[in-house]
């Protein structure tokens, strides 16, 4: 499988070009702190773009990847420290895992769909936290737990410095992430892709051209989930702590309005989503540190809510731009 640069916008190009130019500065203004941050805004793009593989090409709406990067999260920490295993090795292992539940969880897909798969995954969300204080050995329990595995540069890497091994994480993120937007590019514009998309927009037409539903609905979502649990798998690369307090219904929630704002279906719905979900809590920060407007201030401050801004996001996207961010200027296509 191969990219079509034929089927890449002027538009996207330029886009694309501009978020390269923008990820390049950083590691020369950003602090060691400020680098990490930024490393978590990237990596967050993959839980999205598994939400998009399932609801945006699958057609199976799944309100609970919060789990998923959990899952990839705790299975890394538990592959790194608790085997010894080295850390590609750990992140490959915790991205598979979270993409077995996945395919375990998208067997109700095979009976269910619409409203009520959403309903089960948005239970999963819920009993997450609660079942996963009852594996401390994996979890931490309630507390959650400290990985000792360090992930270090590589010899031929400068690594004197805590600003050295920084931009090495920074860099392996976006290599990560990278590889996974080519991967899934591919993927939705192969056969497989096509299959998918056909088995949202008519599944029994889908059957009868010869789409396996069963195999394409557990292959579809153990897909989705196995790029939310590389999100997970590379949180713990960042920061070397997993709790189950990360991972609440909330958690799932905003990965699934990410998506929605930047427009489900798109490849590029998951990278604009994600840069939206930044500008506007920047905004809101900023916002919020300024005083003297009264009841627009009190709004202002709002605006440094998560749950706020993206219930206000999704109010308005929905009637001014029903096809998301990505969808703003551009005819109806049938893959991005």
């Amino acid at each position: 499988m191969r990219v079509d640069f034929g089927k890449l916008s002027r538009k996207g190009l330029l886009g694309a070009a501009l978020i390269a130019a923008g990820l390049a500065v950083i590691p020369f203004t950003a602090t060691t702190t400020g680098l990490r941050q930024s490393s978590q805004i990237v990596i967050s793009v993959l839980a999205v773009l598994g939400v998009n593989v399932a609801t945006g090409y699958g057609g199976m709406i799944s309100l609970g990847h919060g789990v998923f990067v959990g899952v990839g999260a705790f299975a890394t920490g538990y592959y790194v420290d608790g085997l010894s295993l080295p850390w590609l090795v750990a992140i490959a292992l915790g991205a598979l895992t979270a993409a077995l539940s996945g395919a375990l969880i998208g067997l109700p897909a095979l009976r269910i769909k619409g409203i009520h798969l959403a309903l089960v995954t948005l239970g999963l969300a819920i009993v997450f936290q609660p079942l996963s204080k009852r594996f401390p050995k994996i979890t931490g329990g309630v507390s959650g737990t400290g990985i000792d595995a360090k992930f270090v540069s590589p010899s031929w890497w400068p690594s004197d410095t805590r600003m050295a091994t920084a931009v090495y994480r920074y860099l392996f993120c976006i290599l990560v992430v990278g590889i996974a937007l080519w991967a899934t590019w591919n993927l939705v514009n192969s056969r497989f892709g096509r299959g998918m998309r056909a088995l949202r927009d008519n599944d029994t037409a889908a059957a009868i051209y010869g789409v396996d539903l069963v195999a394409a609905r557990v292959q579809t979502f153990a897909i989705s989930a196995g790029l939310a649990g590389l999100c997970g798998a590379l949180q713990v690369v960042l920061v070397p702590f997993v709790s189950q307090e990360k991972y609440g219904p909330q958690e799932s929630l905003v990965i699934y309005a990410t998506a929605v704002i930047g427009g489900l279906g798109t490849i590029w719905g998951s990278v604009l989503g994600v840069i939206a979900r930044t500008v506007v809590g920047a905004v809101g920060r900023a916002a919020a540190e300024v005083d003297g407007f009264g009841l627009i201030g009190e709004f202002l401050d709002l605006l440094d809510e998560a749950p706020f801004v993206f219930g206000v996001g999704l109010i308005l996207l929905t009637f001014l731009f029903p096809r998301g961010l990505a969808g703003i200027g551009r005819r109806k296509q049938a893959a991005d």
